[in-house]
């Protein structure tokens, strides 16, 4: 026999009304005629029609998010801090990942839209014109994470002053001759870091020479390049990694050809993935806050959700969250100096 809000509310010697009232949360009701309700439910094994209740109430208590990829760490936790956030708060996510592919990013957004989402968290690709003219032409809540979107509501890392970070601490360890390690420009967060790593060099009187910057996908790949700086004169000393996973693979490359980190070559990196405190020397690294970015972009979706904040203020609603430099093991003197 099918199991009805009726089986239950007679179990619970309730009426109908005041058990949709405790499973919508429309009406208080006491602890104690709560706690019935819950045993009923319980020794029922009833299951809420979800989709029936979205239907009534306009709601399906699922929020979407959109993020690159996987694959990378940083995603990973970011994607695991904003889920278990809104699982607190009672909402599902729907995660998709766009793989860096802008029209599939796209598709997947209408898709979340036509699922009636509550809401859409999205660290989008490369492509900025096209995301931010999506959010215009919807009516779901929609808060840019990861990405600093000027006008609109986002929470990002300052990831200029996390170049700026990098880039002092290697000159006041005293490095002169310095590579780059940098990922795809058009990617904003990438373009700040290197902007800033390069505004703070200039500052001191120097700045890293073109062929001294070499660019590619932020992956591990990228950091095995690292051999192509190691077979320059003069041999730079240190080498900056716009993510920690290029770091990660610029560290093989030096162990393999003999050089010892940080003795004989320096090595930093951005982000501060949980991999990066666990290697021998942990890596120093520019480490974004993602607990506090995960948790700042949920409470400013369900903001936007519960109508608290005006639409029409939209100046302030671009959130820079400061950076950290972790000064571990990897980063010293340059061996010239010794």
């Amino acid at each position: 026999m099918k199991v009805t809000i009726r089986s239950v509310a007679k179990l619970a010697g309730v009426a109908p009304s005041t058990v949709s009232h405790y499973l919508n949360q429309s009406a208080p009701i006491s602890p104690v005629t709560a706690q019935s309700v819950e045993r009923a439910i319980v020794a029922l094994n009833y299951r809420v029609n979800l989709g029936a209740r979205s239907l009534r109430v306009r709601k399906t208590h699922s929020i979407g998010l959109v993020i690159p990829n996987i694959s990378t760490p940083f995603f990973g936790e970011l994607a695991s801090v904003i889920e278990n956030a809104l699982w607190d708060r009672d909402y599902q996510t729907l995660l998709c990942i766009s793989q860096r592919d802008v029209e599939r990013e796209l598709l997947q957004l209408a898709n979340l839209v036509s699922r009636q989402v509550d809401g859409i968290l999205l660290a989008y690709t490369s492509e900025q014109t096209k995301a931010i003219r999506f959010s215009k032409e919807i009516a779901v809540p929609f808060v840019f994470i990861d990405r600093s979107v000027p006008g609109e509501y986002s929470v990002a890392t300052d990831n200029y002053h996390g170049g700026q970070l990098a880039a002092r601490h290697l000159v006041e360890l005293g490095h002169r001759c310095i590579g780059m390690l940098c990922g795809e420009a058009e990617i904003q967060n990438v373009a700040e870091r290197i902007d800033g790593f390069q505004t703070e060099l200039r500052r001191s009187g120097f700045e890293v020479s073109p062929a001294y910057m070499l660019h590619g996908r932020q992956e591990l790949q990228l950091g095995i390049r690292v051999a192509e700086l190691l077979a320059m004169e003069p041999r730079p000393t240190a080498v900056f990694a716009t993510n920690d996973i290029v770091a990660v693979g610029a560290w093989r490359t030096l162990l393999e050809a003999g050089f010892r980190v940080p003795q004989d070559f320096s090595n930093v990196g951005f982000d501060d993935i949980e991999i990066s405190r666990f290697l021998v020397p942990p890596l120093t690294t520019v480490g974004q806050p993602t607990s506090e970015m995960g948790a700042k972009a949920v409470d400013l979706l369900l903001q936007l959700m519960s109508h608290q904040a005006e639409d029409g203020n939209k100046v302030a609603t671009n959130f820079l969250i400061a950076p950290t430099l972790f000064i571990r093991g990897s980063t010293t003197t340059p061996s010239t100096n010794k």
